[in-house]
């Protein structure tokens, strides 16, 4: 029994090898996508300054020609930062934010997926993070997108990728957008979920 078990398995795992190797040879349609080159130099009626990357930065998150953008919005208790990495087929640079904020020494206080509002009335489901460091607190906003689909979930990001190319034979560049804000006025959120529709509504 043992025996035709492992038999069973060895097929198994030859099977999932060769639909991978034909998968990931087989010719796909290239699509436009979603690039960071969309994100709008002014956000909320404030024009945007890019910051420095580092060189270990750059190599981490956008190794298969992808692109990392880190820029601020306004300054002060008002200040938008945002973040944003396009990547076509590399998953694994799009890793969740949380992982890299509990890395950097920010507690994160609390996580849930929040809803919005287009200007289509259609919801726009982001993931909301509040987090803390050194006595000071943000509101984060983040999102996965390809221009087509619009999810809050990483692991729903990877399963449209993964459809896409493997069903339909198509490929296109997704987009991790992400914004955040001081938590130090009343109307620190609102700001956020405007700024960040403000992006959805002017998507390509």
């Amino acid at each position: 029994m043992a025996s035709k078990t492992c038999i069973f398995l060895i097929l198994l795992l030859t099977a999932a090898l060769a639909l991978r190797v034909a998968i990931l040879q087989r010719s796909v349609l290239l699509l436009p996508g979603y690039t960071a080159g969309a994100i709008p130099a002014q956000l909320a009626a404030q024009p945007g300054v890019n910051l420095p990357l580092t060189r270990f930065e750059v190599e981490l998150l956008a190794p298969d020609g992808g692109q990392i953008i880190q820029r601020r919005y306004g300054q002060g208790r008002t200040t938008i930062w945002l973040a944003a990495v396009q990547s076509r087929n590399d998953w694994r640079v799009q890793h969740p934010p949380q992982i890299c904020y509990t890395a950097q020494g920010w507690l994160i206080e609390a996580q849930t997926t929040h809803t919005l509002r287009d200007r289509h009335n259609r919801a726009r489901n982001v993931q909301r993070m509040l987090v803390s460091k050194d006595g000071e607190r943000r509101v984060v906003y983040y999102i996965y997108t390809d221009g087509r689909h619009w999810t809050a979930s990483y692991l729903s990001r990877v399963l449209h990728a993964f459809w896409d190319r493997a069903i339909r034979a198509q490929i296109s560049t997704w987009a991790l957008i992400q914004l955040s804000t001081p938590l130090a006025s009343a109307d620190a959120e609102t700001r956020l979920s405007a700024a960040c529709m403000e992006l959805v509504d002017r998507a390509p």
